[in-house]
């Protein structure tokens, strides 16, 4: 095997060691498993959305299916929740003000809240109020226990109460206009970008754009975001905003330096080697 092999493989064990590192420390907490959830998100992709019927912020009932004339997004929220919700909600809203004239003509949008004890459809209305006047094309719902519970399982959506509010997925989902899952989008801060192209796609697919079914560089970065946040921060439910733990932050270094320790004294000879060719060749192109 080559050194530059051995190198690139040493770096996949690398990530692979410290996620197994993270997880554990995750579970010892009683914390939600990242890995679990966006698992789990990532194979409702493609699912059929079922027929469910949902209670508008006008306490009117309709079904979801409704909206599958064109693909619209989908965002899970609760009402009471503190920053991280309305973040996502206003993501959504500057992405439908940016796509301009589309919005309601190629696409729509729906706001769901699964706290169904609290998120009534006055307070959905009131939640709306604070991101839209077009309720038309984008509607605040919410609906009984059990249509909440399986639209999020089909969803791939995770969410479980604990005290002071629930644990949850942070993504945006798109529908495309045949009622598949088409793609999710994961983050706190996600870009106008991030949440357009796919309903751009989804609605080219048919003429010949090839169906997106990785993460793209902004999901990943998306991504790295929220494992920091998850992985070093503690989330204070009071405020509803991360705060930096020193103790995880220390937790999560001692294992880096564990992980690099252990790879470095099984591949130190060739590490040794690659940065003595790079150093030789330096020296040899600098002579020149």
């Amino acid at each position: 095997m080559s050194t530059y092999l051995r190198i690139s493989f040493l770096f996949f064990v690398s990530i692979l060691l410290l996620f197994s590192f993270a997880n554990i420390s995750l579970s010892s907490q009683g914390s939600m498993n990242q890995q679990e959830a966006l698992l789990h998100a990532n194979n409702a992709i493609g699912n059929d959305i079922g027929n469910y019927t949902l209670i508008d912020h006008n306490g009117k009932r309709f079904n979801l299916r409704e909206l599958i004339e064109k693909p619209f997004i989908v965002n899970f929220i609760y009402t009471s929740c503190g920053n991280i919700c309305p973040t996502l909600t206003m993501n959504v809203g500057k992405a439908i003000k940016d796509s301009g004239n589309d919005f309601g003509v190629k696409f729509q949008a729906i706001t769901i809240g699964f706290d169904v004890e609290n998120d009534t459809p006055q307070r959905m209305n009131e939640y709306g109020r604070s991101f839209t006047n077009d309720f038309k094309n984008w509607r605040f719902a919410t609906s009984d226990k059990d249509t909440i519970r399986r639209m999020a399982e089909d969803f791939g959506f995770f969410y479980k109460k604990i005290r002071g509010g629930y644990n949850h997925l942070n993504a945006v989902t798109i529908v495309d206009s045949s009622g598949k899952i088409y793609k999710h989008v994961y983050g706190l801060e996600i870009t106008s970008k991030e949440i357009l192209d796919p309903i751009y796609q989804s609605i080219n697919r048919g003429k010949g754009d090839s169906e997106d079914t990785g993460f793209s560089a902004l999901e990943f970065s998306a991504l790295i975001n929220n494992g920091i946040k998850l992985l070093c921060y503690e989330y204070d439910k009071s405020t509803g905003t991360y705060k930096l733990s020193y103790t995880l932050l220390i937790m999560r270094v001692v294992e880096l330096i564990i992980v690099f320790g252990i790879i470095y004294s099984i591949w130190a000879k060739g590490i040794r080697s690659l940065f003595s060719r790079i150093l030789g060749k330096g020296n040899a192109i600098s002579h020149k």
